[in-house]
């Protein structure tokens, strides 16, 4: 199965030392939030946690420490989900709710000020924990910010993906834009899908008129420390989704390692 990862930035160069990070953030609950948001009489973040609790049981998610290592510190996050699922009975459509206990891993990148939340089902858990994370490392909850996908991130992926030094060297294969402008029009979604996409004429012209690149998906290169290209997605609201599977935590740790590199944020 592909690996869903949210990525928030931290702000550089105020990240702790990773046992610090684990000491600051274990047991931190969601209900701090709840907390926090009170006291600030901040009512539409009342209302986002409101409708949390509505798939987050009784906003019992809280945060445990793992592990740390010499770059990051890694949690999980651990709570209890509702969901719900539809079938016929009878020509009947029925609607059930079940409860599922839920772990996700949550790293924290010290030197870029990554923060990575594994597979969570919905942007909005992974939202609240870049909150409470925030909330116990500065004492706000806005100082971790989804990653936005700028156009010199684009540029910087394609360089590193297509360069000829690469002992297998990679490529794009699709490429998401809003607004972007074929002939006379302007369309509101353009996606073109090929391999060797970065080559061709048709995407140049569409990514340069664009107004914004929604998403990306790629080919890494050849990576000599597992032995292995990478096929991932990153979109404009810091998904990554990685397609490739059977991947160990390593090979993740990889990935974002040369991410963080290539996108500048170390």
């Amino acid at each position: 199965m592909p690996r869903a990862l949210s990525l928030f930035l931290l702000p550089r160069g105020r990240t702790q030392a990773p046992e610090d990070i684990l000491s600051t953030l274990n047991g931190a609950s969601l209900k701090e939030l709840k907390a926090y948001f009170e006291e600030a009489g901040d009512k539409a973040s009342l209302r986002r946690l409101e409708n949390l609790s509505k798939i987050v049981v009784g906003l019992n998610g809280r945060l445990s420490s793992i592990r740390g290592t010499t770059k990051d510190a890694r949690l999980r996050f651990s709570y209890t989900f509702r969901g719900k699922f539809s079938y016929v009975r009878g020509g009947e459509r029925r609607i059930e709710e079940y409860e599922i206990y839920m772990e996700h891993d949550v790293w924290i990148r010290v030197i870029s000020g990554l923060l990575v939340i594994f597979d969570a089902p919905n942007k909005r858990i992974a939202r609240a924990i870049a909150q409470l994370a925030s909330l116990r490392l500065y004492g706000d909850t806005t100082s971790a910010s989804p990653l936005h996908l700028e156009r010199s991130h684009i540029n910087a992926l394609e360089k590193w993906v297509t360069a000829k030094e690469h002992e297998v060297s990679g490529n794009i294969i699709r490429a998401t834009f809003k607004r972007a402008q074929i002939g006379d029009t302007v369309l509101d979604e353009v996606s073109i899908k090929r391999e060797g996409l970065d080559i061709t004429d048709i995407y140049s012209k569409v990514k340069s008129s664009a107004h914004e690149i929604s998403s990306i998906t790629f080919v890494t290169p050849l990576l000599p420390e597992i032995g292995k290209r990478i096929t991932c997605k990153l979109d404009s609201r810091g998904g990554l989704l990685i397609y490739t599977p059977n991947l160990r935590e390593v090979d993740i740790e990889v990935v974002l390692s040369k991410l963080e590199n290539v996108m500048g944020f170390i």
